[in-house]
């Protein structure tokens, strides 16, 4: 769910997506893939902008009978 949340693009960001602003922000002159790095670290994906779902299904419920 995250994923997809953080890969629509957004008027206030010039049309660039959080995913892509985090990467831009955390890149270091020796770790160009810092931002990419910790997002993986947190199970956070690029998802294609094409691709993006922001349907409620995303969202898995365990009942507990």
């Amino acid at each position: 769910m995250f994923s997809h949340i953080n890969s629509t693009p957004r008027k206030s960001l010039k049309d660039k997506t959080p995913y892509e602003v985090f990467c831009f922000i955390m890149s270091t002159p020796e770790n160009k893939d810092r931002g990419k790095e910790i997002l993986n670290l947190l199970n956070i994906n690029e998802i294609k902008r094409d691709e993006v779902t922001l349907k409620p299904y995303l969202i898995k419920h365990n009942k507990k009978n």
